[in-house]
């Protein structure tokens, strides 16, 4: 699907043809910025450039709009961020407005942390973003999958794609990986440091309009036949629910992975997780959850996706070519949270770009723009020991009950307005759990 064309003059057409059979078609197009991958990261960064008068080409292997696996949740870093592309009020239009997050410890307790937030599915949100982009004059061409990039000594500058029928043969001067948690792209651009991911998650739709007691919050459960990870439901648009899990501690850095290769400790090395398994016991253990699932009815397959966290996995820039979004690992350890940073990042690396600096100074100006991010992601992945510990999430309940100005510091926190030093470290759970 051909969305916009606006370079055709620089297209030009190839066949040949073997046996009387057409060979595939090949294009040789030429722009200013290359995104490939048109999620949260790829369109912030296409609206970015485009808004400046950048030459932008948007390429995604689906055509939109298309369902991605996500919780759909969107906290307020999210909903600043959609505010400053002028598009809020398009989305609050479609989602479905809550007041904060329900957290369900394992005895049964709940702690209400109030909170602006919404809820939309990602098929939704993605396409009012790269209807945006396409609005602001970038150009977006799919299915195209991105193959590997096109090389001029040792600087990316541009790269080739496989469409169904035909192969891109694109010359960009910055090409913009965002391809979310999937390694392929980043190992064909040599750009993968650490292939497993942080964590994984199973998610499924339940529609179930008449399902009372879930619909103004998102809810998170934790429970030790689940961890270290946690179940969540939260309400979509039209009487839909997106039920699913999450499960860390997959990633090559854990201390079972370092263990299983010394000589003969290889026994230590995790089996791969059952996340079907993982889901039933979220069902089994959490009365809400089976309550919805029993009277509900499961919409379409329950399928699963691979995280990447903590700014960890893969390297961020080189000659002609940055990586970002989730991508680069922008999803937050401890709650899976990562639309907002993957925009986030997507606009740091447009900012990169519109600097016009050279090759070494881009990439100095957006490692160092990470690396302002950093103390906050790290926060986060240290506070993820507590997904393997549910019984310090029930204790934390009780705690905050018993405390107003607690629970408005956690409100605080997921508002990125307040340090979450001061609640995720060992001496800020302390104080938490003691003051």
């Amino acid at each position: 699907m051909n969305h916009s064309e606006t370079n055709a003059e620089k297209i030009i057409k190839t066949h040949a043809e073997t046996d009387g059979k057409p060979r595939l078609t090949k294009k040789a197009i030429a722009t200013d910025v290359l995104i490939v991958g048109a999620g949260p990261a790829g369109a912030e960064a296409a609206i970015t450039l485009a808004r400046a008068g950048r030459e932008v080409l948007i390429i995604d292997q689906h055509d939109f709009p298309r369902d991605k696996i996500c919780g759909d949740g969107l906290i307020p870093d999210a909903l600043q961020a959609l505010a400053q592309l002028g598009v809020l009020d398009q989305v609050r239009a479609l989602a479905t407005p809550v007041k904060g997050v329900s957290c369900h410890g394992p005895k049964g307790g709940v702690l209400d942390i109030p909170s602006e937030l919404a809820v939309l599915p990602r098929k939704a949100l993605d396409q009012i973003l790269v209807q945006a982009a396409i609005a602001a004059g970038a150009t977006f061409q799919t299915p195209y999958r991105y193959s590997h990039p096109v090389i001029d000594g040792d600087r990316t500058v541009g790269a080739i794609a496989q469409g169904p029928s035909e192969t891109l043969d694109i010359k960009a001067n910055w090409t913009i990986l965002a391809t979310g948690a999937t390694v392929a792209a980043l190992q064909n651009a040599d750009h993968c440091t650490r292939a497993l991911p942080s964590a994984m998650a199973l998610r499924g739709y339940v529609h179930n309009p008449t399902f009372k007691g879930l619909n103004e919050r998102l809810h998170i459960s934790w429970h030790k036949s689940y961890a270290p990870g946690y179940g969540w439901i939260f309400p979509c648009p039209d009487g839909v629910f997106n039920i699913g899990v999450g499960l860390y501690g997959m990633h090559a850095t854990s201390w079972r992975h370092r263990l299983a290769q010394l000589p003969g400790l290889g026994r230590l090395r995790p089996r791969k997780p059952n996340l079907n398994a993982l889901f039933k016991l979220f069902i089994s253990t959490n009365p809400l959850a089976q309550s919805l699932m029993e009277t509900g009815t499961l919409m379409g397959d329950i399928k699963g996706a691979p995280l990447r966290c903590s700014l960890e996995g893969a390297k961020p820039a080189s000659a002609g070519l940055l990586v970002t979004g989730e991508a680069v690992g922008s999803t937050y350890a401890l709650t899976g949270e990562g639309i907002g940073k993957a925009m986030e990042t997507g606009i740091l690396a447009a900012q990169s770009v519109l600097a016009q600096l050279d090759d070494e100074q881009t990439i100095a100006h957006y490692e160092a723009a990470l690396d302002q991010l950093a103390p906050k992601f790290d926060i986060y992945r240290r506070a993820n020991l507590i997904n393997r510990m549910p019984w310090l999430i029930e204790l934390a309940i009780k705690r905050g009950n018993k405390s107003p100005k607690l629970v408005k510091r956690m409100s605080l926190v997921l508002e990125e307005k307040a340090n979450p030093a001061k609640l995720f470290t060992a001496r800020g759970a302390w104080k938490f759990l003691t003051d």
